[in-house]
């Protein structure tokens, strides 16, 4: 009893002993596990917040593929560039075409006769109360020139006879009447139907052509009769003074040009 009395203590002393180990061997064994715990979440969070890292071959690959995208967008802008500068080039190069083009075609139709331009819109009709109508031609009138003044009218008619009017008034100022053939004394004038007229820049001298092939000249200012042109051999189809000068031009139906001086009433060339 005794024996077993006094293994009883020694063998709850070797209990208490065995359970103090056990029970610091877990709490060793917890402490442990928690500090490898802590340890894991302080590793996870640190990888989380720094980023990894890279290698010096990366950086380079990085670098180069970034040199090359510059290179790349660059070649790009300068092409694009190129284009727009052609495209204004062409754009230029097609309008001074369709100029030159439009000039040439003008100039062809217009030595040819045909050049036509629309003037419409510039001309403005005028009212009726601005219209003055002068009656005392017996037959077609052929031919009408003002005088530089703008203060005369002189008008030609198939009748051969030649009237001055006031652009103010709208009144007769003088009649050159016909020319009856074979008679001799009368007044100088037209027998036949007269064609053309012209006056000169300076309003002194009148020119007027007839069937009969000639040329009369008179003085604007008193409708008196100075020259008489002869030399075409057909009807005197146009006159023409030059401006500034008392040189003229007649042209017929005979096919030729004819210049006369009428200040020194003489022939020039043909």
């Amino acid at each position: 009893a005794r024996k077993r009395g006094r293994s009883a203590p020694g063998a709850g002393a070797g209990t208490g002993k065995r359970r103090r180990k056990t029970d610091s061997a877990g709490d060793r064994g917890k402490s442990k596990g928690g500090g490898k715990m802590n340890e894991e979440i302080s590793s996870d969070s640190e990888s989380e917040s720094l980023p990894p890292r890279r290698t010096e071959e990366e950086d380079d690959e990085e670098l180069e593929e970034t040199a090359q995208e510059k290179k790349l967008r660059l070649a790009k802008l300068y092409l694009e560039q190129l284009r727009q500068q052609e495209e204004e080039k062409a754009e230029a190069r097609k309008f001074e075409e369709d100029q030159v083009a439009g000039r040439l075609k003008e100039d062809v139709l217009e030595q040819r006769g045909r050049l036509q331009k629309s003037v419409a819109k510039e001309i403005q009709a005028p009212a009726p109360a601005d219209i003055r109508v002068l009656r005392g031609h017996q037959l077609s009138i052929t031919c009408v020139v003002i005088t530089p003044d703008d203060a005369a009218i002189f008008s030609a008619a198939k009748d051969c006879t030649i009237i001055k009017w006031s652009v103010e008034s709208g009144r007769k100022l003088h009649v050159i009447p016909r020319a009856k053939k074979g008679t001799e004394g009368q007044p100088p004038g037209h027998d036949s139907h007269i064609l053309c007229m012209a006056i000169s820049s300076d309003g002194k001298y009148l020119a007027s052509g007839d069937r009969s092939k000639l040329i009369l000249i008179w003085e604007a200012q008193s409708c008196r009769h100075l020259y008489t042109f002869t030399g075409h051999r057909d009807a005197v189809s146009g006159l023409a003074f030059r401006r500034g000068t008392h040189q003229l031009y007649s042209t017929s139906h005979d096919r030729s040009v004819k210049v006369w001086n009428v200040a020194e009433n003489s022939y020039v060339e043909t």
